[in-house]
């Protein structure tokens, strides 16, 4: 994805990576699945969901609906994480698309500017996420590019 950044000075080319949060969910112990079980190292057991596999196929469309002056994403409580969220229709209700955003180390430069990972995407079924505030998506595309603070708590 090629974001324009007027504060960078330049077009930004962002690295887009998803991770299998994005098409499982949690391993409940004992649970008696059906379903396939994703071995996460040895730290965490996830399991294929269907739901999030079916909504997966709009993930590359809503990262880059991201690209535009007038998009916010809020900055979850880990501070490392942020979220992007929409209302959905099926499942009915908000659509919450988590992810990290770094600057791409300078060995890679040439390829991309910024390497973004895909963390989770996941419709709400319990609590909405934690966030402590906000930021326009390419204000934090240009911050992370600049090597500036991002941070949104006040």
């Amino acid at each position: 994805m090629v974001v324009k950044s007027e504060r960078a000075k330049k077009d930004l080319r962002i690295r887009v990576r998803f991770s299998n949060h994005c098409f499982s969910r949690d391993y409940i112990d004992g649970e008696d699945s059906s379903e396939e079980i994703i071995n996460q190292g040895e730290r965490k057991l996830r399991v294929f969901c269907h739901t999030r596999y079916r909504l997966s196929f709009s993930l590359q469309d809503l990262v880059t609906s991201l690209n535009s002056s007038k998009i916010k994403v809020n900055q979850t409580k880990a501070k490392r994480n942020w979220v992007y969220s929409i209302k959905i229709d099926d499942p009915e209700g908000p659509y919450h698309l988590f992810f990290e955003i770094s600057r791409t180390p300078k060995g890679k430069r040439q390829y991309q500017d910024l390497e973004m990972v895909i963390e989770s995407a996941y419709h709400e079924t319990k609590e909405p996420p934690k966030i402590i505030g906000n930021m326009k998506f390419l204000l934090l595309c240009s911050k992370t590019y600049l090597n500036e603070k991002v941070s949104t708590k006040r």
